[in-house]
């Protein structure tokens, strides 16, 4: 042994990571979940409930552990009294709790968003299939299609997450659309408590900023280099603030792998997504001990 001078052992955390998540979803459960959700029948005879499969969930997605499957099965091994139910059941249930994570995550935003911030709005890819299958890819018909992405220069066939971010890169709002759409901006901006709206170049456009002032908001996009009176418009500043939603971007892919999707089925699919969204702006909460907000 001591001749392995770089010799590290590996040691999990899934325990002491559950144990945490618990504490945390059981507050915010217990705050913000819909009646028809904790209220329905036969609720107290659930072998596994509510909560648990929440941190469960949860914790995949801290872990970024991209197939449930694998995930399932790390967890039967290293937390087995965590799961008493199989994997098929514990897929369904995880499904059912989609409306309680987008009421957590929804009243979270109300509760603490700040009012007078900038917003800034940007989307990104959800490949479905690898490059060369994207003519013959079958997988979502009629709702997941071939879009460009400008960023890695590709097209890609499958899905677009349209992101409302503040300044400091708290996520307000997303939609998913096709990734043939190029903009969401009225969807995305819809109840945003930011008036002044940041986005890039595929925002250009006087109908959408007039759009945009009938709802009470001001949207700003750096002109084309084309276009007249380019370099006076194009400040400097509010360039580089926009492009702090890039480095959000990068967390959200690296460490919570949102762009790649292997769910097979819509609502798991949003599921993915929502959860992603809501285990990353938790990011920005200080629990105590119990899991309550202090800040």
């Amino acid at each position: 042994m001591l001749d392995h001078l770089k010799f590290k052992q590996k040691r999990h955390t899934l325990q002491a990571d559950l144990s945490q998540l618990k504490q945390v979803c059981s507050y915010l459960y217990d705050k913000y979940c819909p009646a028809s959700i904790y209220k329905r029948r036969n609720v107290e005879q659930t072998q596994v409930s509510d909560i648990k499969i929440l941190a469960l969930l949860c914790l995949q997605i801290i872990s970024n552990t991209q197939s449930q499957r694998e995930f399932f099965r790390r967890a039967k091994q290293f937390i087995p009294h965590q799961l008493e139910l199989d994997r098929t059941r514990f897929n369904r249930r995880a499904q059912q709790l989609l409306p309680v994570v987008i009421a957590i995550r929804q009243g979270l935003t109300c509760e603490f968003a700040q009012t007078g911030q900038i917003a800034i709005i940007d989307s990104l890819p959800n490949p479905l299939c690898q490059k060369v299958r994207n003519k013959r890819a079958k997988i979502f018909p009629g709702l997941a299609n071939i879009g460009y992405n400008a960023t890695k220069n590709m097209y890609f066939y499958g899905f677009k997450t349209h992101l409302a971010v503040t300044t400091n890169g708290y996520i307000l709002n997303y939609d998913v659309t096709s990734a043939s759409v190029t903009q969401a901006a009225t969807t995305l901006i819809e109840g945003c408590p930011c008036p002044f709206v940041l986005a890039d170049v595929g925002y250009v456009g006087q109908k959408l900023k007039e759009k945009f002032r009938k709802m009470g908001y001001l949207l700003w996009t750096p002109y084309r280099s084309n276009m007249q009176d380019a370099k006076k418009h194009n400040n400097r500043a509010l360039k580089r603030l926009r492009r702090t939603i890039e480095s959000r971007f990068s967390i959200l892919v690296d460490n919570y792998g949102i762009e790649r999707n292997l769910t097979r089925s819509l609502v798991g699919f949003w599921l993915k997504i929502e959860l992603t969204v809501f285990v990353y702006d938790l990011g920005f909460f200080d629990f105590d001990e119990n899991g309550i907000i202090t800040n």
